[in-house]
């Protein structure tokens, strides 16, 4: 930590980037290795958390509860990755850290390409420092314009002044200022990284993990957009900034220029923003789900069994016996009834051409049981 404790004049935008980002990598891997140390109070709840997550798992099997032997490779994987992440400082970097603060500057780089063959975007934090300074330069010339300008023009130039020196504090505000808090979010995140891993063990705790890793995705998805229209923003204010630079007769640029070009750094702004704001909305897309497909397939057909079952708990001996008989009834019914409606066609073919042979059969002549209610008794 000791040395990013340096101090530099380099320019405002580089002095907080440089600073930012030294410390908080620093800041990242000391923390993970306080909570890492073998006598550190997190590496004995997890020992505790462990037994306890075997001892479950134990019990389980034995009473057969939601858990099989099929399971077990499973379940040996996600303690080896708990373990592994929590414990070695290289792996967790690897996956977590460079994957959550380089790797996305790299993808900002490659979508970024085409763009930096200009002055200003061939070095993002290099462009950012002149732009910035440009723009405060610029805002203090024309907050002081010479007293031969006309009174009308000194009133353009107090416009100008003001919306360039907005556009100013906006650039710092978006650009080196949001990258700079999500860098920092990142670190922090990674720091305490292993109290999170470690709550995957079990269901009622994997919320915390979740949430988690939700963070740590809006944090990078807000690096790599920021640093992409930080790029595409000075590729398209450059050619008004070599504006600003042309000064006139009376030592000050164009005052529309400058409107101009605050403007477009002002709409940027915005726009950094919102894509903070739809990485957020992204990053809440990452769910687990408590239980596995297997068991929640259990739980359904447990369910749909408890009810086929349950009005059959509920009825006496002889109601049930009444209504196993109700149902032997109406199947013969239905018999008869089919008899008798074959029954009825023979008697109308017949009936034109000869004597009646016979007539149609009614419903119930062949078998009558008195109806029985379901408490076993006769109607």
């Amino acid at each position: 930590m000791s040395a990013c404790s340096t101090v530099t004049d380099m320019g405002v935008v580089r002095d907080v980037l440089t600073t930012v980002d030294c410390n908080t990598r620093s800041f990242a891997r000391l923390g993970y290795e306080t909570l890492a140390a073998a006598n550190s109070p997190f590496q004995t709840a997890l020992t505790v958390a462990l037994t306890i997550y075997v001892a479950v798992i134990g019990y389980r099997l034995l009473f057969g509860e939601g858990a099989r032997l099929s399971d077990g490779p499973v379940i040996a994987l996600k303690i080896g990755a708990v373990l592994a992440l929590v414990t070695s400082w290289s792996l967790f970097q690897t996956l977590v850290f460079d994957l959550a603060a380089r790797a996305p500057v790299e993808i900002a780089a490659l979508i970024s390409a085409p763009m930096r063959g200009h002055a200003l975007a061939s070095d993002p934090v290099a462009g950012l420092q002149a732009s910035y300074d440009q723009l405060r330069e610029t805002a203090n010339a024309f907050a002081h314009p010479p007293k031969s300008v006309s009174d009308h023009s000194q009133a353009d130039y107090a416009t100008a002044s003001e919306a360039m020196s907005m556009a100013a504090n906006g650039l710092f505000i978006a650009s080196a200022g949001l990258i700079a808090v999500v860098t920092i979010a990142i670190g922090l995140l990674t720091a305490t990284g292993p109290l999170f891993i470690a709550t995957f063990l079990f269901f009622e705790t994997r919320g915390l993990f979740v949430g988690w890793v939700r963070a740590l995705a809006a944090s990078a998805f807000g690096l790599m957009s920021g640093w992409s229209l930080t790029v595409l923003m000075l590729h398209a204010v450059n050619p008004w900034m070599d504006a600003l630079s042309d000064v006139g007769a009376n030592g000050l640029a164009d005052a529309r220029t400058g409107v101009t070009a605050a403007i477009i750094v002002l709409v940027f702004c915005a726009a950094q923003i919102g894509l903070m704001l739809a990485g957020i909305m992204i990053a809440r897309g990452f769910r687990l789900s408590a239980r596995g497909p297997r068991a929640a397939h259990q739980t359904v057909t447990q369910q749909q069994t408890a009810q086929a079952l349950l009005p059959l708990d509920l009825i006496s001996r002889p109601a049930r016996l009444a209504e196993q008989l109700g149902h032997r009834e109406s199947s013969i019914v239905h018999d008869e009834r089919a008899h008798a409606t074959a029954a009825g066609m023979l008697y109308a073919r017949r009936e034109g051409s000869g004597p009646v042979a016979a007539a149609p059969v009614r419903i119930g002549d062949s078998y009558r049981r008195p109806a029985v209610t379901r408490d076993g008794r006769r109607a």
